[in-house]
């Protein structure tokens, strides 16, 4: 593997990086190891189904012994927290138990799902489609309890951020917020960043950083597309916040490139607690 710009090095021990978990064990954990990357694994229903409890907790036990800082992605696929059909909502549940079973395996910083709420399905049963996520979740909050573990719930589908904060005020706990996709937002939204981040306010804890140019959710590297980071990373600065920041680029090279862009911003490194004189 060819070794990477030095003034990587500080940045990316500050982030996450997006990472299957099928893919950090069969390609990318010599990778991960060896440039101290923080993975936010991603564990769907497929990787739950066919490891035992004995596989993840050797990745996991790898990870920690090194020191590195771990986030969770949840399965999202076909899940739907506040679903009309009880069949499919009590497969949800059982899905989503599974995952959360694995916070004391990984110990991870933050647990990250998705609402599965999409108006154009939902509009007319909104009302009934929150009273039943709020059921799905309540119990699955509880399990944090004690762990270092925050539960941070994304945007995807969302055309506003009203329903992600409406479940947040609903669940009513610091062990609850926001993960702000800025790509979903970018191609989803019928609003535009400034609004978003007004919306979340303080709920906001958690970012993924990836980048479209608004007809899809390609997850190319920043800098890419067309979305404005400088804005969110302003809103971050002034507002004084601390998330978890998660690079999502489906592509390793689009990730490096993400680290070069990064680099430049004097607000991004200023957020992250980099000077110019800790980069090169």
């Amino acid at each position: 593997m060819n070794s990477k710009p030095a003034m990587f090095e500080d940045i990316i021990r500050r982030v996450q990086v997006c990472t299957p978990f099928r893919l950090l064990k069969e390609k990318y954990l010599p990778m991960v190891l060896k440039n101290r990357i923080n993975p936010e694994i991603g564990i769907d229903g497929e990787i739950i189904d066919t490891h035992s409890r004995k596989d993840l907790s050797e990745m996991a036990s790898i990870l920690q012994q090194e020191g590195l800082m771990i986030t969770l992605h949840g399965p999202f696929h076909d899940l739907v927290p506040g679903g009309m059909d009880k069949k499919i909502l009590k497969a949800t549940r059982e899905r989503l138990k599974q995952i959360f079973d694995l916070i004391p395996v990984f110990e991870p910083m933050s647990i990250v799902c998705h609402t599965g709420y999409d108006s154009n399905r939902y509009r007319e049963v909104e009302d009934e489609w929150f009273e039943t996520a709020l059921d799905t979740w309540m119990p699955l909050v509880k399990d944090l309890e004690g762990t270092p573990t925050t539960l941070v719930l994304e945007n995807v589908y969302d055309k506003t951020p009203e329903l992600l904060v409406k479940l947040i005020k609903g669940l009513n706990t610091e062990k609850v917020g926001a993960c702000f996709d800025a790509g979903h937002m970018n191609v989803f939204s019928e609003m535009d960043m400034e609004d978003w981040l007004k919306a979340l306010g303080p709920s906001l804890k958690e970012l993924h950083l990836h980048d479209n140019d608004g007809t899809w959710d390609y997850h190319l590297a920043i800098g890419a597309g067309k979305i404005d980071f400088e804005v969110l990373f302003r809103y971050v600065e002034e507002n004084r916040l601390k998330p978890i920041m998660t690079l999502e680029p489906h592509k390793e090279k689009w990730m490096w490139q993400t680290l070069e862009v990064l680099s430049r911003s004097e607000s991004f490194r200023r957020i992250i607690g980099l000077n110019r004189s800790h980069i090169g």
